[in-house]
């Protein structure tokens, strides 16, 4: 069935999986509870997911967040249609396949926003006028609001009724969708972490690294705050622990919403998050089994989609948080903010489409993190040999420095490519810290990305003054123009699959300290 929702001020025609719903078990009901739903509430709709081009690993996703798809039955069906509530479920939803084949769960609720002009009460008028209650208000921009609709028969009915109400700017369903973590684990275990000084042993090339040793000489990135996004981490693994903000914490549902909770105690763990926070920040002479590109800064971890599975609404939260916390918690203000944001959550070798209120959280955070110098925020490019970086608007976003990752030979390795590349750094076979206080060996831009984020703390650190452009832009100038024969940088120093070349730790921290004043 033909389905129409607005995103981003675009009309978008995307289509509804005909007799397939998807429903989300209740906590009472998840132990051995997807054969009972499917036998309760209709038959298993996998081969029809399958067939609508939907891989097995992101039906597994769903079903580790507790969402199963079914074809209902007609009892389920009729439920389903009026609205009424589905026994043993605590939410349901349409299976919306969109233009780029990614398929999002569409219920009943989405971000809006008003004219920004209209004062707090005006808003909550017109909502309330419009059949829309409110979930919450986000803080990172005015008049912005996570709703239900009450009115209108989903979310994507209500995202085309309100198109043409001038108090709204936008309204957006806000799919639940799968996003996983940009890596491909390998087996192997290395002794030595090549990224950080490569002496051309297992098939390498010798210096083909970051060049941190000699930055470490001058820092170790003490006072700047990395901020990692990820689904979990092992936030008390050896080589982490001592290095763990206290305004770290974690989105998760609480009483039909999502709701942020500061601090580590039940934070989920994910393998992945744990690799990247390792990446970025893991300590340094604690006599554990590696170390990170800033082993002494303060890492805020921040965990969303728990089990990969989310809306775009919590990931704008968890980044409009790393810039300003006060935009979740009471009595913080900017000034607790990160200086650093990284992230590697993404769908590999898929489109991904940007949200508005994404895209506000990424704006806010570019231009108001660091108390108006201005966030970086680093983003592991999708994996895939040749992928279209464009195509994927997250990453894509001016505001995000995208990475790719290198071998130990400094060549690139199956990434994105594309003029919005802009770094590319070690990820392929590198060693960090594993969830269970474990280390080991994984590949991706995943991995890439916290590398990088982690040299630009060290610049940061020797001169905290640097805006946001200005640590970009000495990032992209001390990088190095790597590649081997037949790779051309063009007059910009730019080169579409290795962006402005592969990051270099001592010559960045030595440009910082230049442009001190």
């Amino acid at each position: 069935m033909s389905r129409q929702y607005y995103q981003r001020g675009h009309l978008v025609e995307a289509e509804e999986l005909d007799d397939v719903v998807a429903v989300r078990i209740g906590a009472e009901r998840q132990a051995g509870a997807a054969t009972e739903v499917e036998e309760e509430l209709g038959r298993s709709a996998r081969e029809e997911i399958r067939d609508a081009g939907v891989d097995d690993e992101t039906t597994d996703a769903f079903t580790r967040a507790n969402w199963v798809f079914v074809r209902p039955n007609r009892q389920t069906r009729e439920a389903f249609r009026t609205g009424e509530e589905i026994p043993g479920a605590e939410a349901a939803g349409k299976v919306i396949r969109r233009p780029n084949g990614r398929i999002g769960i569409a219920t009943d609720l989405l971000t809006v926003r008003l004219e920004p002009t209209l004062s707090e009460e005006e808003a909550e008028r017109e909502l309330a006028a419009a059949g829309l209650t409110v979930v919450g208000k986000l803080g990172f921009a005015n008049n912005l609001y996570e709703v239900r609709t009450t009115t209108s028969e989903d979310a994507l009915a209500a995202s085309v009724e309100l198109h043409d109400n001038d108090r709204f700017v936008f309204a957006e369903p806000a799919f639940i969708e799968h996003v996983p973590g940009r890596f491909t684990p390998t087996g192997a275990r290395y002794a030595e972490q090549w990224q950080w000084h490569n002496l051309g042993t297992n098939g390498g090339t010798p210096d083909a690294d970051v060049h941190i040793e000699p930055a470490w000489d001058r820092t170790f990135g003490e006072g700047v705050r990395v901020a990692v996004i990820d689904n979990g981490f092992d936030a008390g693994h050896p080589d982490l622990a001592a290095g763990v903000d206290p305004l770290s914490g974690f989105f998760s549902d609480d009483m039909g919403g999502v709701a942020f909770f500061q601090g580590i105690s039940g934070m989920p763990d994910s393998d992945h998050g744990t690799f990247c926070a390792g990446m970025a920040g893991a300590r340094l002479n604690n006599a554990a089994g590696g170390t990170g590109a800033a082993p002494k800064c303060d890492l805020v971890l921040l965990a969303c989609l728990t089990d990969q599975i989310g809306t775009q609404t919590t990931l704008a939260r968890a980044v409009a948080y790393a810039a300003d916390p006060s935009t979740e918690l009471t009595g913080t203000g900017p000034e607790a903010g990160a200086d650093i944001l990284v992230s590697s959550l993404g769908p590999n070798v898929a489109e991904w489409d940007l949200t508005s209120t994404l895209d506000l959280a990424l704006m806010f955070a570019a231009s108001s993190g660091r108390q108006g110098k201005g966030l970086p925020i680093f983003w592991a490019a999708s994996n895939g040999k040749n992928v279209d970086v464009a195509k994927d608007e997250v990453v894509s976003h001016p505001d995000v420095i995208a990475v790719v990752r290198s071998t130990r030979r400094d060549r690139e390795d199956n990434a994105a490519r594309g003029p919005e590349v802009e770094l590319i750094a070690p990820g392929v076979d590198v060693l960090s810290t594993r969830s269970g206080g474990g280390y080991g060996t994984n590949t991706g831009t995943s991995f890439a990305a916290p590398c990088a984020a982690g040299c630009a703390a060290l610049a940061l650190s020797v001169n905290p003054q640097l805006t946001r452009d200005q640590l970009r832009e000495v990032m992209h100038q001390s990088a190095d123009k790597v590649g081997g024969p037949g790779v051309h940088y063009d007059g910009a120093g730019h080169n579409d699959d290795y962006g402005f070349g592969r990051v270099n730790a001592s010559q960045a921290v030595a440009l910082a300290d230049g442009l001190r004043p």
